[in-house]
């Protein structure tokens, strides 16, 4: 899954399936979400179909919410493999809770009342979204990701926006706790000790790539095997993130060929 934004909206891509509001109860073919704004140019049109149209996507296999607010308001988190979109728009909050893991028909319900139960304030509509692999979704981590992405949205809502949506990761590094990651003043950089590296892919939407070149499988003390990828440079080439900013569904092999010509 890949997400980002363009012309006001904020965009996931290269879903599998979607449940929640609006769809089916155990779950439907869904490749996009969007948090879309109305149309200045065609107010009486839906607001997320037509950005779907205008972003080149399916709008029968796109889901989503309208929002009247800006999506520099919306909170990203991420919890190991899964990941929470929030927007608090008015009194409303817009919640999509993701995982790469599969989501049987039989659990989109339970999973969908745990996510809800978990927030701070039940959301006005909520989307599960999902990748189908293996193994099947657990609730616990899609919780703590949408539980901390609504709390951060609601404390967005009535205070300062950023220049794009905000991302929180939670970290294990000396005790468990949720870490807001910006690109000024980051107290890890230069991560990779190189003149001239970018940063606005820090958080890698590739990872974990599997790509043996770029990193490897390692054993973690609480996790099981984990992929490292610490000493990959390949996002923080100047070249390859202009390239995925331009091109944000960018193949690992695309961004390969970037930095490897002449």
């Amino acid at each position: 899954m890949r997400y980002y934004t363009k012309e006001g909206a904020l965009l996931l891509r290269g879903l599998a399936s979607a449940a929640g509001t609006g769809l089916s109860p155990g779950g439907e073919a869904c490749h996009s979400i969007l948090f879309a704004p109305s149309s200045r140019a065609c107010p009486v049109m839906p607001a997320v179909p037509l950005a779907a149209a205008r972003a080149g996507l399916d709008p029968r296999a796109t889901a989503g919410f309208a929002i009247r607010v800006g999506v520099d308001r919306a909170v990203v988190t991420q919890y190991d493999g899964t990941m929470a979109f929030a927007i608090a728009d008015g009194d409303a909050v817009l919640l999509v809770a993701w995982t790469p893991a599969s989501v049987p028909p039989s659990d989109t319900a339970p999973l969908l009342a745990a996510i809800g139960a978990a927030c701070p304030v039940p959301p006005s509509a909520l989307l599960l979204a999902w990748d189908g692999g293996e193994p099947a979704a657990r609730a616990g981590p899609l919780c703590e990701a949408a539980a901390a992405a609504v709390t951060e949205a609601l404390v967005r809502r009535d205070g300062p926006s950023g220049a794009k949506p905000a991302f929180f990761i939670y970290s294990r590094f000396g005790g468990g706790h949720w870490v807001g990651w910006t690109p000024e003043a980051c107290p890890y950089y230069p991560c990779h000790h190189r003149e001239g590296q970018r940063c606005e892919y820090c958080y890698c939407p590739l990872y974990p790539c599997g790509d043996t070149s770029l990193g490897e499988e390692v054993a973690s003390s609480t996790a099981g095997a984990v992929w490292n990828c610490s000493s990959c440079t390949l996002l923080h080439e100047p070249a390859v993130a202009d390239h995925l900013t331009r091109n944000p569904m960018a193949s690992l092999a695309e961004l390969k060929r970037v930095i490897s010509r002449p």
